[in-house]
């Protein structure tokens, strides 16, 4: 047995899923009693997730009566009578369950009359679907529950009832604790029973979860995970482990759990009269096994405190509401707290036992004892900064200047943020490569076990900024040469050769026109004396890059679309404008849309910076409000293929748009005022049959015209 149990949100996986598609039904069993004159009550149980259970019980639930030829005589349609919650029961009062942990429970009750008949019945109710997250049978989110009971021939002759078991079984059990839990019946006609372990039934879909009435027998069993899941092994995932077992005489249900989920279990009890068998009783319900929580009494307190007499104790215990914590300070007898997390002044330095009592007086109350070192502080932290030469990066020498009068310093701590490097050594060095403000900070532990900190902060302001990359041109073009430099830096700027600069000396951008091959550099230094300097090579070349450009078409109506091509080099960028009317203007085949004739450019440059234009016109013709420009195709065929499914009504400038279609008896079978709505040959959401339909379409187009057409059209199928 375990000593000390940690509270666990291992359980949370069991519960805490997102919202499912199913009801989560828990477990349930049904019975009987004889009433007599052929008058039997009959008692339906159903258990469901209180938390994920939807939706609500069955109102009403369907049990049907069936025959022993598996025909449905009766379909009881019963309302539930309340309901009820179960909370978890555990073997041990010093035990914690997870929360989340409750089930609800509801009755149908109904007296029905069942005459004597050969073979005897069987009551059946179903219902879907289990739990997703039960481990020991597959597909439990699809797999349903049947509820049955059968009264036999015999049964019907002697006025039987059926057992009745005496109590249900915990919803909640601990991994690693053994289960002993009773689950024997009673029989009010004194008969023999006999207690197995046998297979839950499934029943109902998720398709048709709440069968009314219910499936006929024979019942189909749940699909066990096997390995290592069966009749014989219902909980325990690993072998070794004594598995679930039920005493055949007592009804004592006995194992040793070994592994954390939920598990399917199904109980049957068999009613013997005179050495012969009248009836079987069965029940299946959900195992939840988890880790059990326990008081359990912790706390945190530095093992060695050095300067400082004030302690901050910090209160690690759980599953307890209530604290007493006792100092044991000579200095002042009897201090205590009852705060969770308190703070408490010793009267001087030495060492103290420390206790705290978790759920003080409770029968399940735990006690936890810690040792404290207060000594007088000794240990002086320090450090001295140097800087090195500083570009985009520096670096950074530490110079250690701790001392301790009592000890011995034995161990360093750095850490410099906000870049998070760190290091143990006495005197580390540090490479920065980002402006920003630093602070370092040391913590020192000597020999006594007293530690202090120390931390300083610094400015630091490195060379930001970014060169342009090589540059190309042709001969006697001038070009920019721009440094990109964030705001709020003091920069200074060094240009070379000097010959070669137009203007912008001194500056981040100058203008340059070299007649040859020539690499620019420039020194930059800041205020804080970081200094970098970059090179920019400069091609120069005097070749002009061939260009020609074609429009196809080149004339057009408003709306359409002209496919724009220029000489294709991968060596080139593309500039064409205007650029309002074009799908990318940077390629070199874009597509233009142009609403009126326009005339495009389009202007190359090569790797080598030289560039060449090219111009082409686009006409574009004024509409016209009638066929060919607005029109109906005269027929289409929806027929799932892709092509041809929607029958639309076709043209580029049509502003506004009233479409309708009728069949032949003059029944109007389709309607819209939007081009971006067609007919799928759909009438009150039936498909209609290969036929030829009349329509009448009116619009009024972008010029302001209004055109009316009166036609047919042939659905195909």
């Amino acid at each position: 047995m375990w000593k000390k149990y940690l509270f666990s949100c291992v359980f949370a996986f069991l519960c805490a899923l997102p919202a499912l598609r199913a009801t989560h039904i828990v477990g349930g069993e049904m019975s009987y009693r004889c009433l007599g004159n052929n008058q039997y009550e009959v008692t339906l149980v159903v258990f469901r997730d209180c938390f994920y259970g939807q939706p609500w019980f069955d109102s009403p639930a369907s049990i049907g009566v069936f025959n022993a030829s598996n025909q449905l005589v009766q379909d009881l349609r019963i309302f539930p009578i309340g309901n009820d919650t179960l909370a978890p029961v555990l073997t041990s009062e010093c035990f914690v369950a997870p929360p989340d942990v409750c089930v609800h429970t509801t009755t149908y009750r109904r007296v029905v009359n069942l005459p004597p008949t050969p073979g005897g019945y069987t009551l059946a109710y179903q219902r879907c679907c289990r739990n997703q997250t039960i481990v020991n049978i597959v597909n439990p989110l699809a797999t349903g529950a049947t509820y049955s009971v059968t009264i036999s021939e015999t049964a019907l002759q002697q006025c039987n009832s059926s057992p009745q078991f005496s109590q249900w079984p915990p919803i909640y059990i601990c991994v690693g604790e053994p289960l002993i839990v009773d689950q024997s019946a009673t029989d009010a006609d004194g008969d023999s029973l006999v207690y197995k372990l046998c297979e839950p039934f499934s029943g109902a879909t998720q398709n048709d979860p709440t069968p009314q009435p219910p499936g006929p027998p024979p019942y189909i069993p749940v699909t066990w995970i096997n390995p290592p899941y069966n009749v014989n092994n219902m909980l325990n995932g690993t072998p070794g482990d004594p598995p679930l077992a039920i005493d055949p005489v007592t009804g004592l249900l006995t194992a040793l759990p070994n592994t954390i989920g939920q598990f399917v279990v199904g109980i049957c009890v068999e009613e013997y009269r005179n050495g012969q068998l009248i009836g079987t009783m069965r029940r299946d319900f959900q195992y939840n096994v988890g880790l059990c929580g326990q008081t359990v009494s912790a706390f945190f307190a530095p093992e060695v405190q050095c300067g400082n007499l004030a302690v901050n104790f910090e209160n690690q215990s759980s599953n307890a509401s209530t604290f007493r914590w006792f100092f044991n300070d000579p200095g002042n007898p009897g201090a205590t707290s009852t705060l969770p997390n308190p703070t408490y002044t010793f009267s001087d330095t030495g060492r103290y036992t420390i206790m705290l009592i978790a759920d003080p007086g409770a029968f399940c109350q735990d006690t936890a004892y810690r040792e404290i070192h207060l000594l007088p502080n000794s240990l002086f932290p320090g450090f001295d900064i140097d800087f090195g030469p500083c570009s985009d990066t520096v670096r950074l020498t530490v110079t250690d200047m701790s001392f301790d009068t009592a000890s011995t310093i034995t161990s360093y701590a750095w850490r410099l943020s906000p870049s998070g490097a760190v290091s143990s050594e006495q005197n580390p060095e540090f490479l920065i490569a980002n402006s920003g403000i630093y602070t370092l900070e040391l913590t020192v532990v000597a020999e006594n076990g007293c530690r202090s900190t120390y931390s300083e902060s610094f400015p630091v302001n490195l060379i930001t900024t970014v060169p342009p990359s090589a540059e190309a041109l042709c001969r006697t073009d001038t070009i920019s040469l721009t440094l990109n430099s964030p705001g709020g830096q003091t920069l200074s700027y060094v240009w070379s050769p000097a010959q070669q600069i137009i203007s912008g000396a001194g500056t981040a951008s100058v203008r340059v026109s070299p007649d040859m091959n020539t690499v620019f550099s420039v020194q930059v230094t800041n205020a804080a004396g970081c200094s970098k300097t970059f090179d920019i090579p400069v091609t120069v070349s005097n070749i002009q890059p061939p260009l020609s450009a074609t429009a196809t078409p080149d004339t057009i109506a408003p709306g359409e679309t002209v496919q724009l091509e220029a000489t294709f080099d991968p060596g080139y960028t593309y500039e064409w404008s205007p650029a309002g009317s074009l799908n990318n203007a940077g390629i070199h085949n874009p597509e233009a849309t142009p609403s009126q004739t326009t005339v495009y450019t389009v202007r190359i440059r090569d790797a080598d910076g030289c560039s060449n234009t090219a111009t082409l016109r686009v006409v574009v013709i004024a509409p016209e409000c009638r066929d060919p420009y607005v029109y109906v195709p005269n027929g289409f065929s929806p027929n799932g293929d892709g092509r041809n499914d929607v029958l639309f009504v076709r043209g580029n400038f049509i502003d506004e748009l009233y479409f309708v279609i009728y069949d032949r008896w003059g029944e109007k079978v389709f309607e819209t005022s939007s081009q971006g709505i067609g007919w799928d040959g759909r009438f009150r959401g039936r498909q209609l049959n290969s036929d030829v339909f009349a329509y009448f379409l009116r619009v009024r187009c972008a010029n302001g015209e209004e055109y009316i057409k009166k036609g047919n059209v042939t659905l195909l199928r």
